[in-house]
């Protein structure tokens, strides 16, 4: 079994599904730009642009066998940021479908 798929997690979840299933322990992610993240995001969100994922995903490992949740605008970034992180064993990592660009204006933003 190939470790992306150790934990039967699926790779992409709904808004409503994170909302049911997130812990504290999570990490919540959002990949889009800062002016992206700026103009409006979700509360704990932490900024995390998919352009700078090679050269600080060192950052993210602490959070190796916990929940990390990714999303972006329309759910594409995020979900190449999720399937490479599984690719490097992050198998808890999932990323929210559609994107902040669908349900945003109706989360809770900081």
């Amino acid at each position: 079994m190939c470790p992306c798929d150790a934990d039967n997690l699926p790779i992409e979840i709904t808004i409503e599904s994170f909302h049911i299933t997130r812990n504290h322990d999570s990490l919540l992610i959002d990949c889009r730009s800062e002016e992206e993240h700026e103009a409006g995001h979700l509360k704990d969100a932490v900024l995390f642009p998919l352009q700078q994922l090679s050269i600080r995903v060192s950052e993210l490992e602490p959070y190796r066998d916990r929940s990390i949740i990714i999303y972006c605008r329309t759910g594409n970034r995020s979900g190449t940021f999720a399937r490479y992180l599984r690719t490097i064993g992050f198998s808890k990592c999932q990323s929210i479908s559609n994107g902040y660009e669908t349900w945003g204006e109706s989360e809770p933003t900081c």
